[in-house]
């Protein structure tokens, strides 16, 4: 064969490779699409089907740019799954009630996560597992892993768990009544929950297993053979793609621990305020009543077990924090 021929074969099999990648990057894109699409219905549906209402989002409103999924060449756009959060009108509509029995319901807030595990799976067998299965394109396996557990801490953060802690705080009224105590109270009866309801502190633990649970079946840190988020971004060896996962873990958590302390320093002032609305509103009533019928001790007993009674009910309080 010429000098001629060998390098029209060359150029040829250069040709036909460089046509047969952006083949294969694009109907992988296009799978990715996919998968991300699906995985946002099945995870809005979860929602849905227990009874939550979701914002859509308005004409005007861009989805915020997810750059581990940013893709230089041409072809179809890469789907990034639009920010649908809780209704929070409607949470507080349906009360702490409503919210355990629907999205903090164990089994809402675990579906969302069997789907994503189930996404990574699918994802990790299409796309390989890097250097550490011997096959697949590592920077594609990064960064479609990275670009899942992204859409997962969008919506697990800002759709889910965001909404139901503010509203958590928000239902709780810091302003004591303004009619005085019935003093004493009931020794038979409950402590009473000065303004903090006991579902609250049920509310705020289901977030924190929630929060917990998604960690441990995403990122799943330092488990060998859990073929999560940490250990797949690790196999691929991309620090870039690493890194920016550990961001944006760091950030949902600190953002849930923020907004978490909001909502227990409001439920320790509504504590504060009825305290004080015993201790003064009440005294004063028991007072004039003394005043009424002078020379009464049992007056005077009634006031103080009422303030063994408040600070029975404040103790019980920190015992659920």
């Amino acid at each position: 064969m010429s000098d001629e021929n060998a390098r029209a074969v060359s150029s040829l099999l250069q040709f036909l490779s460089t046509q047969e990648m952006s083949l294969s990057s694009s109907h992988r894109r296009g799978y990715l699409n996919l998968e991300l699409r699906l995985l946002h219905h099945e995870c809005c549906y979860c929602l849905d089907r227990a009874g939550a209402k979701l914002v859509m989002p308005g004409k005007s409103d861009k989805s915020r740019h997810n750059t581990a999924l940013s893709h230089p060449g041409g072809g179809p756009a890469t789907y990034v799954a639009p920010v649908m959060p809780l209704d929070k009108h409607h949470l507080k509509k349906v009360g702490f009630a409503g919210l355990l029995n629907g999205p903090l319901k164990q089994s809402v807030l675990r579906q969302p996560l069997m789907h994503a595990t189930d996404s990574l799976a699918r994802c990790r067998l299409m796309f390989g597992v890097g250097q550490g299965g011997g096959f697949g394109d590592m920077d594609s396996t990064a960064r479609v892993i990275t670009g899942i557990y992204s859409q997962m801490i969008t919506f697990y953060g800002e759709s889910l768990l965001f909404p139901v802690i503010e509203v958590l705080g928000n239902l709780l009224d810091t302003s004591p009544p303004s009619a005085p105590p019935n003093l004493p109270f009931d020794e038979n009866s409950p402590a009473p929950d000065l303004g903090v309801d006991g579902s609250f502190w049920v509310g705020i633990e289901r977030i924190h297993s929630g929060a917990k649970a998604f960690d441990r079946e995403l990122w799943a840190e330092q488990r060998v053979g859990s073929e999560r988020v940490w250990e797949i971004l690790v196999a691929t060896g991309s620090h870039t793609s690493l890194t920016l996962a550990k961001d944006q873990r760091v950030n949902f958590f600190q953002e849930l621990e923020d907004r978490g302390e909001t909502a227990i320093l409001r439920a320790l002032d509504t504590i504060s305020t009825h305290i004080q609305w015993v201790l003064v509103a009440g005294g004063e009533s028991i007072m004039k009543s003394m005043m009424k019928n002078k020379g009464s001790k049992s007056r005077v007993s009634i006031y103080l077990f009422s303030l063994v009674s408040v600070i029975t009910s404040f103790n019980h309080n920190l015992t659920l924090l």
